[in-house]
């Protein structure tokens, strides 16, 4: 039975179940129509953790070492931090995880021993510079983009130490842009793929961090600019803050709560009108504000907490805006194969 006579016989109810099942996934850059607000996307991930061992602590791993996070449970955290405040949208899929004995090569060469790495925790000033790691290097090394080109992976993510010279993110592959990181367009890949940097010296709320900042950097570029203090786009204004806004708050930005007065000012209990809430309706905005202050997201971890208040106000309804945009802004920090640098659907 060819998909004509399928679709007839399963009738129109069964027609929106049967385009689902059509839909491939983030890796496939095949044509197909835009997924709706209500579709999930699937992204596929290769983890490399450097962690290497140490030989005068038992052979026990840096993290252990250092009585730092397990960079397994901090995976696993994220991902639900992530799908849930997405509203189910991004289910990410670890494909493998690869835990290596090594310490990640410096641009210039430069490689850490158990023993400078050490000396460097314990007096930063013998910490090497420049301290970015060689990026390219990398992802020859453990041979990444092969599995970018097949589809096996979508995104790669380095756990490390402090140190390590990893950047929160960052792009690689033909038409990279910046999304708060390096950006390395002349990788040969079949398309550009996302780089997330995290240390297992913090927890899940800096890998939150981390994807805020992506989340800004990639929202910026499908609007043209952003001026934090100029609303005169949906992103700018989702942004506001009452400090850098001119009074006007809305959801903040990542170092700025709506009721921010300086950086990482999450735990500020200064009360301000907010249309956060408003935004929960979008693109459908009816100019409703209420206070907010740090007790609208919760201690004790307010970091963490904002995080999430954050990520769950971030734009995800069907359909398209009247400026022209998706209003469903997940689309554009991890789908963003599939649009143009202004956001529009790629024909």
């Amino acid at each position: 039975m060819n998909l004509s006579s399928l679709l007839n016989a399963l009738k129109v109810a069964s027609y929106p179940i049967i385009l689902f099942f059509l839909c491939t996934c983030a890796g496939d850059q095949s044509q197909q129509t835009p997924l709706s607000g209500n579709d999930h996307l699937e992204i596929k991930v290769l983890v490399i953790n450097l962690d290497p061992l140490i030989p005068n602590e038992g052979n026990r791993p840096l993290h252990q070492v250092y009585k730092w996070n397990d960079p397994r449970q901090l995976a696993e955290g994220y991902m639900k931090e992530i799908q849930q405040a997405s509203g189910g949208f991004i289910r990410y899929k670890i494909v493998e995880w690869r835990d290596v004995n090594a310490f990640p090569v410096k641009e210039d060469g430069f490689v850490y021993t158990p023993e400078t790495f050490k000396e460097c925790w314990e007096n930063r000033e013998t910490c090497h510079q420049p301290d970015g790691s060689d990026y390219p290097l990398l992802l020859e090394t453990y041979g990444v983009v092969p599995r970018i080109d097949s589809g096996e992976i979508d995104e790669l993510w380095i756990f490390g130490a402090p140190y390590f010279g990893f950047w929160e993110s960052a792009m690689a592959g033909p038409g990279a842009f910046y999304i708060n990181g390096g950006v390395y367009d002349s990788m040969e890949a079949s398309r550009p793929f996302a780089i997330m940097g995290f240390s297992y010296e913090r927890g899940v709320a800096e890998m939150m961090h981390n994807l805020s900042h992506r989340t800004e950097s990639s929202m910026e570029r499908i609007y043209g600019g952003w001026e934090v203090d100029k609303l005169t786009t949906n992103w700018a204004r989702f942004a506001a803050n009452a400090h850098q806004s001119n009074g006007v708050a809305a959801v903040g930005t990542c170092h700025y709560p709506p009721n921010g007065e300086k950086d990482y000012d999450y735990a500020n209990p200064r009360e301000v009108e907010s249309s956060a809430d408003d935004w929960l309706n979008y693109p459908n905005l009816a100019g409703k504000t209420a206070k907010v202050s740090c007790e609208t997201w919760g201690g004790p971890n307010y970091h963490l907490n904002y995080m999430r208040w954050w990520f769950s106000h971030l734009p995800k309804a069907p359909g398209i805006n009247e400026d022209g945009r998706q209003n469903n802004w997940w689309k554009y920090v991890f789908d963003f194969n599939r649009y143009t640098a202004d956001g529009k659907w790629k024909e």
